[in-house]
């Protein structure tokens, strides 16, 4: 299968399977343990929708298990409500209980084995989860950018700063484009997110705290066609009229 590959820039986060299109898949951590992914209904969608709740499960999904007092620090918070809004997220099957860490005072939380996945194209167009689906859909692709133009502004201003130096030439980015059909896209998407399976698997659980020098590394995967009628809207191309 002829590919081109051309290698951008040095230094750039790579980014956990997220597919906006039949799905959209929170975490590719799945723990031997489980496999399954939970299918997010319109009942989650809403309990997703609150603030609190997505900058709380995306501080465990990035730093691993912690406490409602250890996530209130981190994101100046009260502990009273970042332990409410984590049972809602528990509630709705986004995170668990973690099992490495019994009979403390405080429960400490991580993301469900498995991850979450969401038909946003189903949800976006259904007028009843609309407005919603938008909502947390924007909310996570801006999250997303946001953490990639933070490693990128820090290896343009920042080069000779000791954790940059560290990092720069092991993390990448690249571009692939292949001819495939849909059916191919599906087989290859599903082969792709099984070797991440394999490797994040084997991390996981693990925190700043159990294993010093380590960072979360961020692995963006989109898979999309380029469409001719696409390109024609974006790039401004030719009028019906030529």
């Amino acid at each position: 299968m002829p590919t081109k590959q051309s290698k951008l820039c040095r230094g750039l986060i790579v980014e956990g399977p997220a597919q906006y299109g039949d799905a959209m898949n929170d975490d590719p951590d799945a723990a031997p343990e489980s496999q399954e992914q939970l299918q997010i209904d319109a009942r989650a969608l809403r309990g997703l929708a609150h603030p609190l709740r997505a900058r709380l499960l995306e501080e465990l999904r990035l730093n691993g298990p912690a406490t409602a007092t250890i996530l209130g620090r981190r994101l100046g918070e009260s502990s009273g409500a970042t332990s409410y809004h984590l049972r809602q997220l528990s509630r709705y099957g986004f995170i668990d209980n973690e099992p490495g860490h019994t009979g403390g005072r405080e429960r400490w939380w991580r993301v469900r084995p498995g991850g979450w996945s969401m038909r946003g194209h189903e949800f976006l167009s259904d007028p009843e989860t609309r407005l919603i689906a938008q909502s947390v859909l924007n909310r996570y692709y801006q999250q997303r950018r946001e953490r990639f133009d933070q490693w990128t502004a820090a290896v343009s201003e920042t080069p000779d700063a000791p954790a940059v130096r560290r990092w720069k030439d092991a993390a990448t980015d690249s571009v692939s484009v292949a001819r495939l059909t849909p059916e191919e896209t599906v087989e290859f998407a599903g082969r792709l997110h099984d070797f991440l399976r394999s490797w994040s698997g084997r991390l996981q659980g693990r925190t700043p705290e159990s294993h010093p020098g380590t960072e979360s590394v961020e692995i963006q995967v989109n898979i999309f066609p380029v469409l001719p009628e696409t390109e024609d809207r974006t790039d401004g191309g030719p009028s019906p009229e030529g």
